[in-house]
């Protein structure tokens, strides 16, 4: 039996040896082997990346927990980013800040209760001065158009129909395709009245106490009607990283100049000792000045 044992096993290591043999001769399989071997080292790497961020992470916790008279701060209440803006996590986090009120639809500042009220919405939009349709703007029957404003700053507007879409800065540049998940189409018509819905956007998201808001309208015939004030969107585009960039950034300014005026009246004196931000920057990095 140990006689059998020993021969089966030699003609699996030999069989084993063969398939080796002819696996190395392939080109496509070695250039296979050779991107396994390049992905597990930067498997390695991102692994010994996140030991060393989840460190920092706690020594974050501890310092903030000993300013607040306390041997730890929560992991709920420390955020570690690597410092560059980004657009997607900025928005998710306000989120989940605001989620975490008594109700969290309507968040700490209760704005997504008087945004989920049709009626509070309207009176909202008229008292700021802007109305709630264009004048003639012909369009295909399912465009939609999504103002991307940043208490103030119209960043993106996206204008989308027949399953695809097209995305312009505020000032209506054509960006190209920066949304991978999404079709491109260059050729859909940009609306009539686009810089004057950036400037309602603007203005509306000015007046609102979150940095960011998503201002909506679709077409209603031959013009475009305003659907709502989202300003806590479940749909936010993920971009490219350049516009992930430039959109934190907004993001970043636009939150600040939402403090300004709680700052200057104090009620920020809890804030952590050294912090520090410029509620008047509001240059894009895209743009020269």
């Amino acid at each position: 039996m140990a006689h059998r044992i020993r021969d089966v096993r030699g003609s699996v290591l030999r069989a084993a040896q063969r398939l080796r043999a002819a696996v190395t001769r392939d080109p496509q399989m070695k250039r296979l082997e050779t991107r396994i071997v390049a992905a597990q080292a930067e498997v390695a790497a991102l692994d010994a990346q996140r030991a060393e961020l989840l460190q920092q992470r706690r020594r974050l916790q501890r310092v903030l927990g000993e300013r607040a008279g306390r041997a730890s701060q929560p992991l709920g209440r420390v955020e570690k980013t690597n410092g560059v803006p980004s657009f997607v996590h900025g928005v998710r986090l306000m989120q989940r800040i605001h989620r975490l009120a008594e109700d969290p639809t309507a968040g700490h500042d209760g704005a997504g209760a008087v945004f989920a009220s049709r009626g509070r919405t309207e009176e909202f939009v008229r008292w700021h001065g802007v109305p709630l349709a264009t004048g003639p703007d012909p369009g295909p029957d399912d465009r939609v158009v999504i103002a991307h404003a940043f208490h103030g700053t119209v960043g993106l507007v996206e204008v989308g129909a027949r399953g695809a879409a097209r995305h312009v800065d505020g000032d209506g540049t054509d960006l190209g395709h920066i949304r991978p998940g999404l079709p491109h189409d260059e050729g859909i018509a940009l609306p009539q009245h686009l810089a004057q819905l950036a400037t309602w956007a603007a203005t509306l998201s000015d007046h609102v106490s979150r940095p960011y808001v998503q201002v909506v309208w679709r077409q209603d015939g031959d013009r475009l009607v305003l659907e709502r004030l989202d300003v806590d969107p479940e749909r936010v585009p993920v971009l490219n990283e350049q516009q992930d960039v430039r959109l934190g950034h907004l993001f970043d300014v636009g939150h600040a100049r939402m403090l300004k005026q709680p700052y200057l009246a104090g009620a920020l004196d809890n804030r952590i000792p050294g912090g520090t931000f410029d509620p008047v920057d509001n240059a894009d990095p895209e743009r020269p000045e």
